[in-house]
């Protein structure tokens, strides 16, 4: 609105109006505004808060203490009351209870959203009786019900959270903001002075004011209607609250899905037909395709479905949507389904049918409504609400947006291989199917054909010893179907062993002893490249995860010949490893990580650089002499010394061998001497000669 004032309407004057108005929010967009207070007569308002005593910790306290508090109210109190409750579960409950406890002459009256009209007035306006309202959030705000003189406030409240990884909206119980008390608060000194119960105790903290529906609200609507008027980055606009920018790219994601923004978010021509529609785009969507195929008249009616209010009574609790769409267009009249809901719906699809013609070129025709293409064309509207069984007999489904969702039992889609879900009751586990209808695969394959990817695997069957290749074939993140299919050879069997590898990893190629030493120490030196000292040299990069990212480049070449399993086995991996690195890289590697070391007694002994330390595994003769542990990695790393017993038992780890002649070898010396009676165990280990071989023996 500011902006048209700005830029289209200088004339134009804006009035905002609340009683629980915040000053300084208004003064970040409006800071030249002009605020006027408008002070009233104000009645006398007492609050009761609940007694400390009293604990609420689940929802059976909770339904005793507001129980008990409705009770004690009607006979403490005069005049009629109102009760906020979170929903109309909550709702049907309490009536129940009252409906049975409180003498005959007090009316108990619902007042919530899904109610029609007359309904909602029996609530608001005055009867003989005396009346017990209870209400959702419906009458937080400007509602003024007559004679309402006291109010119990439950505190809670269940908010509708879009989840924009999910692009579903999630109904969360929580607790009211301080600014909501206030104003259901008020309700009871309306028109005299009241009284509001409130069922939490006086210590407990409120949040100042309520999470902005910005925040919280899927944004698709209100970002075409921005992108409409051109403006493609909300910096542009005036909010107090702004949404993140996770939110606003997954939003406007979906409308690029949905064909009406294009790449640089400038509104097509089809974006410019569903604002012309009214409907959220996902449904204005679905009618514009349906309208090319021939079935905008089926659309409008399922649109209308969705919009409004369901059609079926509460003792109905089937998610089919083509039972409710079968009694609209057979026009039924039965006590399962509401009269006045049933005609909301009739008048809202013939609106809609009546803006599709005169968007879309519709050539009048008596045709049969089909029914069995309503499945097709609410998956235009939620392509990521496609739902496949996980199991033959389950009630479980995957969604084609990852997430995961039950169905009934009782239900009358139960056993349906797959639904597209237009409703669902979306929780952090098992998220329970409120509304769907069903569709047959073949229809999925034949109208979404461009949206089917095909992807194939590769893997190595153990118990055959060969090769096998699976073609998926996916909706979005759904897979359809898994079949087994030959392997192209065409191209060189090359690529699909690299494909594998990758998937199986490395460990699928056969490694030598050297290969497999050479390549621990590649891994090995990876770990310290970020190290100064060798920051610069290129080959302390390669390790295993530059291997399976580089397949092509270091080992394609050498698997041109090689079409069985059998033959990738005999691929000597040393040499080809030995490569990828310089005569004069190779040099410096041998220096920085030698494969062996030459200890005091003579023996060369192979260093394993296997984990993240490098290990010399030695019998503890061969280091009599070696007065500290040998280094690598030009003298800055110790190796991890495994001193070893004659029986090849380690009996001692040290990274620091000086530490154990001094501090540890007398001790390991008494107990080794008598158990290997027939070696060498001087009392000096610095002056003792080295020796791998039996005292008997040394010097022969």
């Amino acid at each position: 609105m500011l902006e048209v004032q700005e830029l289209l309407r200088e004339d134009l004057k804006i009035l905002l109006m609340s009683a629980t108005l915040k000053e300084e929010d208004i003064r970040k967009v409006l800071p030249t505004s002009l605020i006027v207070r408008c002070k009233s007569s104000q009645y006398e308002l007492q609050h009761i808060y609940l007694k400390q005593s009293i604990k609420i910790n689940d929802e059976e306290s909770f339904l005793k203490v507001l129980q008990n508090t409705c009770l004690e109210v009607i006979q403490k109190e005069k005049g009629d009351v109102l009760v906020f409750l979170p929903g109309a579960r909550e709702i049907n409950t309490l009536k129940n209870f009252l409906e049975e406890e409180v003498i005959k002459d007090i009316d108990i009256l619902p007042l919530y959203s899904a109610l029609n009209q007359e309904e909602q007035d029996k609530a608001i306006y005055s009867t003989a009786k005396r009346k017990i309202v209870l209400a959702t959030n419906i009458a937080q705000t400007s509602l003024t019900i007559s004679g309402i003189r006291t109010v119990i406030d439950t505190g809670t409240q269940k908010v509708a959270l879009f989840n924009h990884d999910t692009g579903m909206n999630q109904l969360k119980l929580s607790f009211i903001s301080d600014q909501s008390a206030i104003q259901r608060a008020g309700r009871a000194a309306r028109l005299g002075n009241g009284k509001c119960y409130r069922l939490w105790h006086k210590t407990k903290i409120l949040e100042e004011v309520s999470k902005a529906e910005v925040l919280r609200a899927d944004l698709s609507s209100f970002l075409l209607d921005l992108c409409l008027w051109g403006v493609k980055d909300l910096n542009e606009i005036s909010l107090i609250d702004r949404p993140t920018q996770k939110s606003l790219n997954s939003t406007y994601e979906l409308l690029q899905n949905l064909e009406m923004l294009d790449e640089n978010l400038s509104i097509s021509t089809l974006g410019k037909e569903a604002l012309a529609l009214g409907l959220h785009p996902r449904l204005s969507y679905m009618i514009l395709k349906a309208s090319d195929l021939g079935y905008e008249e089926e659309a409008c009616i399922l649109a209308a479905l969705l919009e409004n209010k369901d059609i079926f009574t509460n003792e109905i609790r089937d998610c089919d949507l083509k039972s409710r769409f079968l009694a609209v267009i057979n026009n039924e009249r039965s006590f399962t389904i509401k009269a006045y809901a049933l005609k909301e719906v009739k008048k809202e699809a013939k609106n809609l049918y009546a803006k599709i013609k005169k968007i879309k070129k519709i050539t009048s025709s008596s045709k049969k409504l089909n029914a069995s293409i309503i499945g097709v064309l609410l998956l235009f509207a939620y392509p990521d609400r496609l739902a496949k069984r996980r199991e033959q007999q389950g009630n479980k489904y995957l969604l084609s947006n990852k997430k995961g969702a039950t169905l009934s039992k009782n239900d009358h889609l139960y056993k349906s291989e797959y639904l597209v879900v237009s409703q669902i009751l979306s929780k952090d586990k098992d998220s329970l199917i409120q509304m769907a209808l069903k569709i047959e695969e073949k229809d999925i394959y034949k109208y979404f054909a461009h949206q089917i990817k095909k992807k194939e695997s590769f893997f190595y069957n153990k118990n055959k010893e060969n090769f096998e290749c699976k073609e998926h074939l996916s909706f979005l993140n759904l897979e359809l179907s898994v079949q087994a299919k030959e392997i192209n050879t065409k191209e060189g069997f090359s690529k699909v062993l690299l494909s594998l590898i990758r998937e199986e990893g490395l460990d699928l190629l056969s490694w030598s002893k050297k290969a497999l030493q050479l390549r621990d120490r590649f891994n090995f030196l990876s770990a310290y490249t970020n190290t100064a000292l060798f920051e610069n040299e290129s080959y302390s990069k390669i390790n295993d995860e530059y291997l399976l990212d580089n397949l092509e480049e270091w080992l394609e070449s050498y698997l041109s010949n090689v079409k069985s399993i059998k033959a990738l086995k005999n691929v000597d991996l040393f040499p080809i490893l030995s490569s990828l690195l310089s005569y004069e890289e190779k040099k410096t590697f041998e220096s920085l990580l030698p494969t062996s070391i030459k200890v005091p007694s003579g023996t060369h002994i192979s260093i394993d650089y296997s984990s993240d330390v490098a290990v010399l595994k030695v019998k503890i003769q061969e280091v009599f002499g070696l007065e500290k542990s040998p280094k690598i990695l030009n003298n800055t790393v110790s190796l991890q010394i495994h001193l070893l017993s004659p029986a090849m038992q380690a009996i001692q780890i040290s990274n620091d061998l000086e530490s154990f002649w001094k501090n540890s070898y007398a001790e390991v010396r008494k107990e080794l001497r008598g158990k290997y009676k027939r070696h060498y165990w001087p009392e000096d280990p610095y002056t003792a000669e080295a020796t791998n071989k039996t005292k008997k023996n040394m010097h022969k």
